[in-house]
């Protein structure tokens, strides 16, 4: 089973999410100096059996831009000596605190989609061992998962069962050995889609009410939440905020909270707190993880896109803000679609005001899709006129990676644009299928 993954760094804290046993409920953590095997911290997690046993611990008081090393052992009791406990496999992890500033460039992944519930007739193996060295050759510092983590409702519709949720979770990274792997090689920044829960899922959806996603919801706490950083909402909301040096992340929850009967993607607050966040830092680079495309323009969206009509009074609010209030510099960063691409929106209103904003997709990181052209997908250039706004979406058809399952690499260079390479996951050659820059 996964016993560690990576999670929310800062530039003096890590995050760590451990899983023990019923057998061995004790987590005993170290931190340790990578350059001398130097032991920095050691302490024991008790875990406990109504949160599957798992559990986070956050490292504090840590040096900026520093290599360290996380080790986990479980016992039975607090007080088991080193020699009475036991260790899994890809149990011991290496991360990088992150930076004060961004004197140097740095890369992050991002993925979303990742198909584990057909057996032998896709197995995701070979997706997670070129994801591992992606992550090595572009020296990634971080990961983020825009969506469909895993895929509950794949092959057949889920029960209202945590049991069922939960086996999820260890077919995707523990049946798949290299994703635990990976789970353990840079932190990993996550956020739920649809298959988490079930297909096309909004709020109050589906003939079991409240009780399926409130269950798929728990494991999405336990196996992927949890070791986020904290949500800005409240206990049952899921958006969140991070930073790499002065590089700014909003990180939205377009699922648990989205009403499309009311128009409503996100609710109020959520919307505040993005509105509030870009004004806070309308001169940084930013990206903004939505699990659905915002950019993009998807051919019928069935009010499960930023581009359906049903959603268009919150996406115009948002575009105005954008523009109205000088903000720069916006990136969103999106998967769901099963394709890959660099799409750019053109904003203008009738005062002569202009901006662009961008949009980079990665999907899936494993699937079986077939690959069918960007015209089948999605209407580009798309014009729209809308709240005294002028927008159209373009997708630059050099960029569009349809139907193979891949990973992106994003590179942020201080004053230069930021560049991108597509990799193809089902393959063991290194070499970019795509590259760009915004």
């Amino acid at each position: 089973m996964p016993r560690l993954i990576l999670g929310h760094t800062t530039d003096t804290t890590a995050r760590v999410w451990v899983r023990a046993s019923n057998r061995w409920p004790i987590a005993f953590l170290q931190l340790v100096n990578p350059a001398n095997n130097k032991i920095l911290s050691q302490l024991s997690v008790p875990t406990a059996e109504a949160e599957f046993y798992t559990a986070v611990h956050d490292f504090v008081g840590l040096s900026a831009d520093t290599d360290y090393k996380v080790k986990v052992a479980f016992g039975k009791t607090a007080n088991d000596p080193p020699d009475a406990r036991i260790r899994d496999a890809y149990a011991e992890g290496r991360f990088k605190t992150f930076p004060t500033t961004n004197q140097q460039p740095f890369t992050f992944l991002l993925g979303s989609c990742n198909l584990h519930s057909l057996g032998i007739l896709e197995r995701p193996d070979q997706s997670w061992m070129t994801i591992s060295r992606v992550a090595a050759k572009t020296q990634a510092r971080f990961m983020i998962h825009a969506g469909d983590q895993i895929y509950a409702d794949i092959p057949f519709k889920p029960d209202a069962s945590l049991e069922h949720y939960r086996d999820k979770y260890l077919d995707a990274w523990d049946d798949c050995v290299p994703a635990k792997r990976v789970l353990t090689e840079l932190p990993h920044y996550m956020i739920l889609d649809d298959h988490e829960i079930f297909d096309n899922y909004e709020h109050g959806s589906g003939e079991l009410g409240s009780t399926l996603p409130r269950i798929a919801l728990k494991a999405y706490w336990e196996f992927q939440h949890s070791h986020n950083p904290k949500t800005l909402g409240t206990a049952d909301q899921y958006y969140y905020t991070f930073s790499y040096g002065s590089v700014q992340f909003f990180v939205l929850d377009t699922r648990t909270s989205r009403i499309s009967s009311l128009n409503q993607m996100i609710d109020d607050k959520q919307l505040k707190s993005l509105l509030s966040w870009m004004t806070q830092y309308k001169s940084n680079t930013k990206f903004i993880v939505t699990s659905v495309p915002f950019v993009g323009a998807v051919k019928n969206p069935e009010r499960d896109k930023w581009c359906d009509p049903a959603f268009t009074v919150q996406r115009e609010k948002i575009l105005e803000h954008i523009l109205k209030n000088g903000i720069s510099d916006v990136v969103f960063l999106t998967g769901d679609m099963h394709t890959s691409y660099c799409a750019e929106m053109n904003i203008s209103d009738s005062a002569g005001n202009k901006t662009v904003i961008h949009e980079l997709m990665s999907s899936p990181i494993n699937q079986f899709t077939p690959s069918l052209p960007l015209e089948f997908y999605y209407d580009s250039p798309n014009t729209q006129t809308g709240s005294g706004l002028q927008y159209q979406s373009t997708i630059r058809k050099n960029t569009y990676y349809g139907g193979h399952s891949n990973v992106m690499s994003i590179t942020v260079t201080s004053g230069k644009p930021i560049e991108f390479s597509i990799f193809r996951t089902t393959t063991d050659v290194m070499k970019p299928e795509l590259k760009g820059k915004l």
